[in-house]
C-alpha cells in the first residue's frame, strides 16, 4: 500500500517541470491567429481548465504526507514498551503492567487508517471536479473591450471607431448570453441601449437567480456601461454539480461505513459470534461437536493469522475438548448445563443429584499387570494408552463411551435408550439398535486387534523389553471383560475440588466383579444374564453358559453366566501376510485394468490418511505414542457375526457340537450326575487339546465335591 502512495507521489512531482506547466497551464497566444474577443475568451477558458486540471494533480502529492503516518507508527512500535522484542526477555510480572500489543487492534488500525488516506484523497480529488467554474470574468473582460472602444467616441465620433464599437458590441453579444446593455454618461448621440438578436430571454421572463448584472465605468465614474447575462445554464449546471456533489460525498460516506464496518464485523463480530455458536453447540450437545485434540487433524488446520479472535475460538474448541475426554459421556449433563449462555450461572454448579440411566457396563483388565508395571517402569503409561486407544476407539465406533482408566482396568458403557419402558419388557434387539451386539462385538474385536499389533503394544525400550521378556518368557498382551446390562445413577462423584463423572449402582460392581471371575474360569469374556437376553440370535449363537450363580448370600434365585468362546491363540501376523500378498497380488492385476484411484479415507478409520499415508495396517505418528493403528470396522449388525473374517476365524475352534457337549454335562452336574458331568467336560478338553477353561474349572469343582464327600464318608 505505501509503495503505491510512494510511487503516485514520485510522479506528482513531473507537474512541477516548466515544460509541463506550460503545455497545460499556460496558455500560448490566443491572439496571433487573429481571432479576436472571441478566440481570447476561449484561450482563457481553455488556460483556466488546465488550472484547475494542475491544482487537483498538485494535490495528489499530498500522500507523501501518508508517510508520516507509516514513520510515526514504526517509530512508535520499536519504542513501545511492550513489543514482541521486548516481551520475549520480560518476566511474568511484568505482563501485568505492560500487556502485548493487540494483533485485531493493530490490524484494525492499519486498514482503517488506509481506508481514511484514500478516503481523504478521493475527496480532494473529486469535490474541485464538481464544482461550477467561475465565469464572471470572462463577461466582464469582453465588456471591457467593448466600453473602451465606446469611450474612443467621446474624443469625436470617427466612422472607422464607430463601426469597430459595434462590431465589438455585436461580437460580445453573440459570445454571450447577454440580453441587455444598458450605456449612462454618453453624450454622443449613439444609442443607449443595445438591441439584442431574436430568441434570447427577456429580463421578465427570468427569475432573480437566473440573471447576472455586471457594470463597467470609467475612473471617474460617469461613463458606464451594464450589462444583463442569462445564467439559466450555469444556474442548472450548478444544481447538477450540487446533486452529484451530494450524491459523490454520501456514496463515499456511505463506503467509509461500509468499509469499516465490515473490518469490524470480520476482525471482531464474526469470530464472537462463532464463539458463541461453539460454546452453544458444546451445551446444546457435548458428545456431539467433533472436537479433536491431534496436532495432525484437518480441524486443526486452520489459517494461523494471528489475530486473537482466532486463538479463542482454537482455545475454546481445546477447552471443550479437554472437558469431553475427562468428562466423558457421563459428564455431558454436566458440561451443557455450566456452559449454557441462555440459562446458565455465572457460577459452576457440579455437584448435585443424579440421573437414574439404564446401561450396559463393560469392565477390562489387563492381565499380569502388577509384573509389567515392574519391568516397565515409566513406559507402563505408554503400554497402558496404547491399550486405550485400540479399546476406546473401537468402542466409540460401536455407540459406546469410555468412562473411567483406573491404571489396569477400564469401565466402558453403551447407554440404552428403554423408551420409559420396563428393561424386561425390551425384548426386540431393533428396539435397542443391537446395543448388547455392538458391546460384545467392541470387546472381541479389542482382543483381536490386540493380538494383530502386538508389535504395536509392546514397543519398548530394549531394557524395558528384555526384562519383560525374562520375567514373563513368550508374554502375550491379554485382557478380561466382564459385561452386565442393569440400571445406575448418573452424575459428578467428588467436591468443588475434584470431580468425577461416574456412575453408582451395584451393576457396576456386578461388571467387575464378572471381569474378576474370567480368571477362575478360564474365559476372556464373561456376561450375566440379563445382558444375554439382549444379544440377537446370531450373536447368542456363539456365547455358551458356563454357570449358574446365586445372585447374593442366603437368596435362592440364580442367574447365569455366559461367555462368547473365542480362540486368541491364532498367529494373526501369519494370516496378515498372506492377506497382504493375496492384496498385492489382486492390486497389480487391477492396475493393469484401470488405473488406480486415489486413497479415500473411510468413516471408520480411526487415524486420518493424510499426506499420502500409504495403506498399511499403521497410521501416522499421533499422540507420542508411535505409529497407531489404523482399525476399520463394520457397524452392519447383527450380520457381521456371519461376515467378518476375524470373527469366524477365532470361533472356529468351538463348534456348536462342543457346546451341546458341554451343556449336557452342565444339566448332569446340575442334577448330582457327576460322573456323566465329568465325561461331557473331559471330552470337551479333549476336542479343545486341553484349553477350554470352563471344563478346566467345572472338572475342579467334580472334585472339590468327590473330595470332599470321601472327607465326610
Amino acid at each position: 500500500f505505501y509503495f503505491w502512495l510512494d510511487l503516485i507521489s514520485t510522479f506528482s512531482m513531473v507537474i512541477e517541470m516548466p515544460w509541463f506547466v506550460q503545455l497545460f497551464g499556460g496558455g500560448g497566444d490566443g491572439g496571433e491567429g487573429g481571432g479576436g474577443i472571441d478566440s481570447t475568451v476561449d484561450a482563457g477558458t481553455q488556460a483556466a481548465n488546465n488550472l484547475k486540471v494542475l491544482r487537483i494533480l498538485r494535490m495528489v502529492r499530498l500522500v507523501r504526507l501518508a508517510k508520516l503516518y507509516k514513520y510515526f507508527s514504526a517509530k512508535q512500535s520499536s519504542n513501545a514498551p511492550y513489543n514482541s522484542n521486548s516481551m520475549k526477555a520480560a518476566s511474568s510480572d511484568s505482563l501485568d503492567l505492560f500487556p502485548p500489543g493487540s494483533h485485531v487492534g493493530a490490524e484494525m488500525s492499519d486498514r482503517t487508517t488506509k481506508k481514511v488516506i484514500v478516503g481523504i484523497l478521493v475527496m480532494l480529488i473529486g469535490i474541485p471536479l464538481l464544482q461550477a467554474d467561475e465565469v464572471a470574468y470572462r463577461n466582464k473582460f469582453a465588456m471591457m473591450t467593448v466600453f473602451e472602444s465606446r469611450l474612443l467616441l467621446l474624443d469625436g465620433i470617427d466612422n472607422g471607431e464607430v463601426e469597430n464599437w459595434e462590431f465589438a458590441e455585436s461580437l460580445f453579444v453573440e459570445s454571450t448570453d447577454c440580453i441587455d446593455i444598458t450605456y449612462s454618461g454618453f453624450k454622443d448621440g449613439l444609442v443607449k441601449e443595445a438591441i439584442m438578436p431574436k430568441g434570447r430571454a427577456r429580463m421578465r421572463e427570468l427569475r432573480l437567480d437566473a440573471m447576472e448584472v455586471i457594470t463597467v465605468s470609467d475612473a471617474s465614474l460617469v461613463h458606464s456601461m451594464t450589462s444583463v447575462f442569462d445564467i439559466t445554464g450555469r444556474v442548472r449546471e450548478e444544481a447538477i454539480l450540487g446533486i452529484l456533489l451530494t450524491s459523490f460525498v454520501i456514496i463515499l460516506l456511505g463506503l467509509g461505513m461500509v468499509s469499516f464496518t465490515k473490518d469490524v464485523h470480520n476482525l471482531v463480530i464474526v469470530p464472537i459470534e462463532h464463539m458463541i455458536q461453539l460454546v452453544r453447540e458444546i451445551s446444546e450437545n457435548p458428545l456431539g461437536k467433533d472436537l479433536s485434540l491431534r496436532a495432525g487433524d484437518n480441524n486443526n488446520k486452520q489459517k494461523d493469522d494471528g489475530m486473537e479472535t482466532t486463538l479463542l475460538i482454537r482455545t475454546i474448541s481445546k477447552i471443550a475438548g479437554l472437558m469431553r475426554v475427562g468428562f466423558g459421556e457421563a459428564g455431558a449433563d454436566i458440561i451443557g448445563k455450566n456452559l449454557n449462555i441462555t440459562h446458565g450461572t455465572d457460577a459452576i454448579n457440579l455437584l448435585g443429584t443424579g440421573r437414574k440411566i439404564h446401561s450396559i457396563f463393560g469392565f477390562c483388565d489387563v492381565r499380569q499387570f502388577t509384573d509389567t508395571t515392574e519391568c516397565l517402569q515409566e513406559e507402563v503409561m505408554l503400554f497402558v494408552n496404547r491399550i486405550a486407544h485400540i479399546l476406546h476407539s473401537i468402542v466409540v465406533q460401536c455407540d459406546g463411551a469410555a468412562n473411567k482408566n483406573i491404571g489396569d482396568a477400564f469401565l466402558l458403557t453403551w447407554k440404552v435408550n428403554t423408551a420409559g419402558k420396563d428393561p424386561q419388557q425390551i425384548t426386540s434387539c431393533v428396539d435397542h439398535n443391537y446395543v448388547a451386539d455392538k458391546a460384545l462385538y467392541s470387546f472381541v474385536k479389542t482382543m483381536i486387534e490386540m493380538s494383530k499389533h502386538e508389535d504395536f503394544l509392546c514397543n519398548f525400550s530394549p531394557r524395558a523389553l528384555a526384562e519383560l521378556y525374562e520375567r514373563m518368557p513368550g508374554y502375550k498382551c491379554r485382557i478380561g471383560c466382564g459385561l452386565h446390562f442393569g440400571w445406575a445413577i448418573e452424575g459428578a462423584i467428588g467436591s468443588s475440588k475434584k470431580i468425577d463423572a461416574s456412575y453408582i449402582s451395584p451393576h457396576v460392581n456386578m461388571s467387575e466383579s464378572l471381569e474378576g471371575a474370567t480368571k477362575d474360569y478360564g474365559v476372556p469374556i464373561l456376561m450375566s444374564e440379563p445382558f444375554y437376553k439382549l444379544l440377537s440370535p446370531e450373536a447368542a449363537a456363539g456365547c455358551r453358559k458356563v454357570d449358574s450363580v446365586k445372585k447374593r448370600e442366603g437368596n435362592d434365585v440364580t442367574t447365569n453366566l455366559y461367555t462368547f468362546d473365542i480362540d486368541l491363540s491364532i498367529d494373526f501376523a501369519d494370516e496378515e501376510e498372506k492377506k497382504k500378498k493375496k492384496s498385492n497380488k489382486n492390486d497389480r492385476a487391477r492396475k493393469k485394468k484401470r488405473p488406480v484411484a486415489a486413497n479415500r479415507k473411510t468413516q471408520f478409520s480411526l487415524v486420518s490418511d493424510d499426506h499420502g499415508a500409504d495403506r498399511n495396517s499403521y497410521g501416522s505418528l499421533s499422540d507420542g505414542l508411535g505409529k497407531l493403528p489404523r482399525i476399520k470396522i463394520s457397524n452392519d449388525f447383527p450380520n457381521v457375526w456371519n461376515t467378518d473374517e476375524d470373527i469366524l476365524q477365532v470361533t472356529a475352534h468351538f463348534t456348536d457340537g462342543m457346546r451341546s457337549i458341554f451343556s449336557d454335562g452342565m444339566d448332569a452336574m446340575s442334577s448330582g450326575d457327576y460322573d456323566n458331568a465329568r465325561m461331557n467336560f473331559l471330552q470337551v478338553l479333549d476336542e479343545t487339546d486341553g484349553n477350554d477353561g470352563p471344563s478346566r474349572y467345572m472338572l475342579a469343582r467334580i472334585n472339590a465335591v468327590k473330595t470332599n464327600r470321601s472327607c465326610m464318608g
